[in-house]
């Protein structure tokens, strides 16, 4: 069972604080009442571990999948939001979303609400999830914008699985082509080497490379293995700069086969994004400025800014994004109708299921196009390997 930190004042009223031990929060609420105690505080312990040192991190999409479900369904069945808490405290699995709920629990014992309490946790839970139990609770309708996070959510994550999942088969055939050449290179090759030395005669030049790439790799790996991480870190910063994000963005607009994907991923994202935050009643502008925070791309992020700047000025959402190019034509087409019939949302959420299976056809398409490129390579990588150490075997009777 989890521990809790607490302040208590007793009834001569003075304080002192301590570590339970209990099930959730509100058994160690009932545990420190029972001996007539005022808690003043109660906190998840999270002691001062390793996995503490670091901070806490952003929640994943399957852990607010489980987050809003849950709070949609307790909400609905009239349990109150500090009842609901603290029994999804109980439910999630990893530390990280426990310590999360834990704070917005303690947030809400403090007076504060719902969204505010989210709102603390700003940069681990989405802006539309603030956003959105921030219209719940205005409208009253709170358990209903969870129904709609969780649906939200829940798509997303199965647009997401389908990119990892087409993935899989790349990230395998690339790690097989590493292993086998770093195998042959620091194995096959220094064990036969001597034998391809006593045979006598010139030596192929690709012979000669392949036995020098072996030799700087068995004697020098740890500057292999520098170079490896360095090149990795400074690719993670190049990424990170402003510069670099913004290059990175073009090209994966731009590259063939991964543009057309990255177009119809965030196509699919801006249009269920925005259906998602207009069904709860949030205003276009703020939609819009919501929803261009979430795309993984800063130049499709600049364009929804100056979209927005357009919109506050007075203009139509359908206006603002007719000239941002990496949309395809239907999107302005579809918005357009939307705002003339009154059923933007409507119709975004046709669209956004639209360019779901768009997305998912072009990472399709994507994949069958990278694996036999895959294949190809690997296939020259070992080819050019065992070629170079086979052909003065081969050529062995004309050095005797």
């Amino acid at each position: 069972m989890p521990n809790f930190k607490y302040q208590v004042i007793d009834a001569a009223g003075k304080s002192s604080t301590g570590v339970i031990d209990a099930a959730s929060m509100a058994d160690a609420s009932r545990k420190l009442r029972a001996d007539g105690k005022y808690v003043a505080s109660l906190s998840l312990d999270k002691g001062a571990g390793f996995l503490n040192i670091g901070g806490k991190k952003k929640l994943k999409t399957k852990e607010l999948v489980l987050i809003t479900r849950q709070l949609s369904s307790l909400l609905s069945a009239g349990i109150t939001i500090i009842r609901a808490l603290d029994m999804l405290y109980q439910q999630v699995e990893t530390k990280n979303a426990k310590a999360i709920v834990g704070e917005v629990y303690e947030s809400i014992q403090g007076g504060r609400t719902l969204s505010e309490a989210f709102k603390e946790q700003q940069g681990l839970v989405p802006n539309i999830m603030v956003s959105m139990v921030a219209a719940g609770e205005e409208s009253g309708r709170l358990d209903e914008v969870m129904e709609r996070l969780a649906e939200h959510f829940q798509k997303a994550q199965k647009l997401k699985n389908k990119l990892s999942s087409a993935m899989v088969y790349p990230k395998i055939l690339a790690f097989v082509t590493f292993a086998v050449s770093w195998g042959l290179l620091t194995f096959l090759v220094p064990s036969i080497t001597t034998t391809i030395a006593d045979l006598g005669g010139e030596l192929p030049g690709l012979t000669k490379f392949i036995i020098a790439v072996s030799d700087s790799i068995t004697k020098f790996w740890y500057i292999y293995a520098v170079v490896i991480i360095g090149g990795y870190s400074g690719f993670k910063m190049w990424r990170a700069s402003e510069k670099g994000a913004y290059q990175w963005a073009w090209l994966m607009i731009h590259m063939p086969i991964v543009g057309n994907m990255t177009k119809m991923t965030a196509t699919a994202q801006f249009t269920r994004t925005v259906s998602t935050l207009l069904k709860s009643g949030i205003s276009v502008l703020q939609a819009v400025e919501i929803t261009e925070k979430s795309l993984d791309n800063v130049i499709l992020e600049k364009k929804l800014a100056d979209a927005r700047i357009e919109i506050r000025k007075g203009a139509a959402l359908s206006k603002s994004i007719k000239n941002i190019e990496e949309f395809p034509p239907m999107v302005y087409a579809m918005v357009a109708i939307g705002e003339e019939s009154g059923t933007l949302d409507t119709i975004l959420d046709k669209a956004a299921d639209y360019f779901e299976d768009e997305a998912d056809a072009a990472t399709s398409k994507m994949t069958a196009a990278l694996e036999p490129m895959m294949i190809i390579v690997m296939a020259v990588i070992v080819g050019l390997i065992v070629g170079g150490i086979a052909i003065p075997i081969f050529n062995m009777a004309s050095y005797i």
